[in-house]
């Protein structure tokens, strides 16, 4: 079988997230630089066979702090913590797993759920398509059960508990689900990233 491979890489820098504490004459700065990247294998008739996703995060944190203000004491301390994520499925074992989902999503309808909710990231009405997918009753929001339907494939151990405290996150009106606007920064925030990362 011959395979077609497209790779995306997206980089983002997160920078000065950071703050000063007066009184302890503290000053914290925290760099997040994000690195995922997407590749796609595409069959001889362009079907997606395998889609994998590579998460790396380093968090880069630079913090001073001064003894007092009359003193040359000072100390600069700098910490990187760097977490890794692979997610991959083929439609094979996506197909295998979707038996025992009711209602599960079409591996094609799933990919292009996927991309949107682990990049973090969007293009070309692709956020407006995850969102529509995801709403399978037409009622304009995404239930818990909906969203439940599409992540269990990537984490059989998540819980309705789980996903209700990463929906608390953006349910700005706090009816436990997902309109636009709310769906859309889940996915901008990169709380869906984390709902599939943490959990795996």
């Amino acid at each position: 079988m011959v395979f077609v491979v497209v790779q995306i890489v997206l980089e983002l820098v997160v920078g000065d997230q950071g703050g000063i504490d007066v009184v302890a004459n503290n000053k914290t700065n925290m760099d997040i630089e994000y690195i995922i990247t997407e590749t796609i294998y595409q069959n001889g008739t362009g079907q997606v066979a395998k889609i994998d996703y590579q998460f790396d995060e380093t968090l880069n944190i630079d913090s001073s702090t001064s003894t007092s203000s009359t003193s040359s004491i000072a100390r600069q301390n700098k910490e990187k913590r760097n977490r890794q994520y692979d997610v991959t499925i083929t439609r094979e074992q996506y197909q295998t797993l979707s038996r025992q989902i009711l209602n599960a999503l079409s591996f094609d309808a799933f990919v292009n759920v996927l991309r949107p909710f682990i990049m973090g990231y969007y293009t070309n009405g692709e956020l407006e398509r995850a969102f529509y997918t995801l709403d399978r009753d037409r009622s304009g929001t995404i239930h818990i059960k909906e969203l439940s339907a599409f992540l269990p494939i990537l984490n059989e151990t998540i819980n309705n508990d789980a996903l209700n405290a990463y929906v608390r996150k953006v349910d700005e009106n706090f009816d436990g689900n997902l309109n636009y606007d709310e769906f859309r920064t889940l996915v901008l925030r990169g709380i869906g990233r984390d709902i599939i990362c943490n959990h795996i």
